[in-house]
């Protein structure tokens, strides 16, 4: 009988390790499909924002300011309260400025450090090798590429990071009756508030985990550790209050959009059809997660895993996502569908009730369970180490945008911009106008398109179409701006001033609002006014590009060439390549009856390839 009993239990002791390379694997495995994001550029949707437009993080690592400003602009109040996603950027600008490689680099670490803590929280609930083969899946299922590969989605990584460390922390409180796993748990719970408004949800996770384990309600102690919790979001919700002002609100279109958007991720999940870096809904992608989700209801019913799983599960995936199903962003409609990123971390829970119905259906035990795991993950491997490339810079990046979802207006207008960017006019051009076309309620695209026409020269469709953008938004000050200098150069230089007084009342200091004033009263010929506020720029900011220069011009029309002079000095100090500040130098010195040095200056001037100085300068070779 005991040699017996010795057979039956020696198959559990063979499967209850794993080896050094399955462990190995855990961590290779995603490296080798994500890894190569660390030598990828910035792909320009948020990262601009947050990263190389934040004066902030620029500053020197100050991690107060972080609790205080807006995590996206910084300093423009939008929506976004990501205190400790500012602060690692602040740690990444001090160790590489604007490498992207820093922050690749962190972003990967991050990745990997929740991979391994993922193992941690199904190991604690699964035998090891289901708890290894359903670790390994997550880490490369469909939806990752996206928190993987994109900077701008810390925040969703480190709340994968803080949020399963806090799920592991009140497991492993149950499972040791120790106090000091929760109290552990309480910094843990608030860092994941600062990485993401949503980490909210780990209370009500924690309270399911409490009373599912044991099956009554949290003792006295318990309540006081969660009362605790409750403080510190209350402060946290105290702080975001202060230092943002929200852009969206709550409406019931928008949570029907979300939820349709949940059931697209959860076919998107398994199935490698419609990727997309900024998708677009389809009925489709609903429909198939509407199956999957009858397919695995239909195996819970049949199977009966354990409910303690199911309950626990069903929370994590579903209470992270309840803060925001509701919420209506400011550019709804304009962007994007539902991002793969954000369920990152909730659809943890549902991994956690597929893999407790495999484990009660035995699959996993069955001779056929490595050949699909690994059928399974050569596929999702592969195809993510494809799709990873897309993050590589902001052509592939905005390609696949436009390309999967053809009527995303954002996306026709950051590639557009991207072209701008890199001087192609003519080209963005095209972009600026689908992407205004397709959002006709979105201000801002009228605003790029507006601009667009300007740098163009087609100074009757930048007007048109600033003046379509100020219809909607009476003071906004771009579309003021791109008018008023279409107006300008139009020759309309009163309508044009009107323009920029109107910048000027909205924002007295709009120092490119006082150099195009300036400009209008310069081409009015007002010549004192145009001096009066070009010298109101060079009191607000003394090396502004050009205001030297436009002063110097004025002061010279009006023959005060002592006063031309010195500002065409100041102007050439600022910018030494500056041709036309060379040429007009020179102007002054042949007023000044300095001949020598005039012809010195308009030799530099020709030099720097101004061909208004070549006759000067020819007649300075004749004599």
């Amino acid at each position: 009988m005991a040699i017996k009993k010795q057979k039956q239990t020696s198959p559990k002791k063979a499967t209850a390790k794993l080896s050094l390379w399955q462990y190995l694997l855990l961590i290779a495995i995603p490296l080798v499909v994500f890894g190569r994001s660390v030598f990828f550029d910035f792909v320009m949707h948020d990262d601009d924002k947050m990263i190389l437009e934040n004066t902030v993080i620029k500053e020197g690592f100050n991690p107060a300011i972080a609790f205080t400003t807006d995590a996206w602009f910084m300093d423009a109040r939008i929506e976004l309260y990501r205190p400790w996603q500012s602060i690692t950027y602040m740690i990444d600008y001090a160790l590489g400025q604007e490498s992207p490689t820093v922050y690749h680099l962190h972003n990967l670490l991050v990745f990997l450090a929740g991979v391994v803590l993922l193992f941690i929280l199904l190991r604690s609930y699964f035998k090891p090798t289901l708890a290894w083969a359903g670790t390994l899946l997550y880490s490369v299922n469909l939806l990752t590429p996206h928190a993987a590969g994109w900077i701008a989605a810390r925040g969703d990584l480190y709340l994968m990071l803080f949020g399963v460390g806090f799920i592991v922390l009140v497991q492993r409180y149950l499972k040791a009756n120790s106090n000091k796993f929760l109290w552990m748990a309480v910094p843990v719970f608030f860092l994941a508030l600062l990485s993401k408004e949503s980490a909210v949800a780990l209370l009500p996770i924690a309270l399911v985990m409490l009373y599912a384990e044991r099956k009554k309600m949290p003792s006295v102690m318990e309540w006081v550790w969660i009362g605790i919790n409750g403080l510190l979001f209350a402060v946290y919700f105290a702080m975001r209050s202060s230092a943002i002002a929200d852009a969206g609100n709550l409406s019931a279109l928008a949570f029907f959009r979300n939820t349709r958007s949940l059931l697209e991720e959860v076919f998107k999940m398994i199935v490698p059809l419609g990727y997309s870096v900024m998708p677009g809904y389809s009925i489709f992608w609903t429909l198939g997660g509407l199956l999957c989700v009858g397919v695995l209801s239909l195996m819970q019913w049949k199977y009966k895993p354990d409910p303690k799983l199911v309950l626990i599960g069903a929370v994590i995936w579903l209470a992270p996502l309840l803060p925001s199903l509701a919420y209506e962003p400011s550019f709804a409609g304009v962007a994007y569908d539902y991002l793969d990123h954000r369920s990152w971390f909730p659809f943890i829970g549902l991994w956690l009730i597929i893999l407790a119905i495999v484990d009660k259906s035995k699959l996993s035990s069955k001779k056929v369970a490595p050949y699909i795991l690994a059928g399974v993950l050569v596929v999702w491997s592969g195809v993510n180490f494809w799709r990873i490339g897309t993050y590589e810079g902001w052509e592939p990046y905005y390609t696949n945008a436009i390309t999967s979802n053809p009527g995303s207006g954002l996306a026709n207008l950051n590639y557009g911009s991207m072209l701008r960017d890199g001087g192609n006019w003519e080209e963005a051009l095209p972009f600026m106008k689908k992407g205004s076309e397709l959002s006709p309620d979105y201000t801002d695209a009228k605003v790029r398109l507006a601009e667009a026409y300007f740098k163009l020269a087609k100074y009757p469709e930048a007007i048109e179409v600033a003046n379509q953008a100020l219809a909607k938004e009476p003071g906004n000050i771009s579309a003021l701006q791109f008018r008023g200098s279409a107006l300008g150069a139009s020759g309309h230089t009163k309508e044009a001033a009107e323009d920029f007084k109107a910048i000027l009342n909205a924002d007295p200091n709009n120092q490119h609002g006082i150099f195009n004033l300036g400009v209008a009263y310069k081409e009015a010929n007002m010549l004192n006014e145009a001096i009066e506020t070009y010298s109101k720029l060079i009191v607000l900011n003394p090396n502004f590009p050009n205001a030297y220069y436009e002063r110097g011009f004025c002061y010279g029309k009006m023959g005060m060439f002592p006063q031309a002079k010195a500002d065409m000095e100041q102007s050439i100090a600022i910018q030494p390549q500056h041709g036309a500040s060379y040429f007009f130098r020179g102007r002054t010195y042949e007023a000044l009856g300095d001949l020598a040095a005039a012809c010195a200056d308009w030799k530099k001037a020709v030099e720097l390839g101004t061909p208004d100085a070549e006759p000067f300068l020819a007649r300075c070779q004749q004599n």
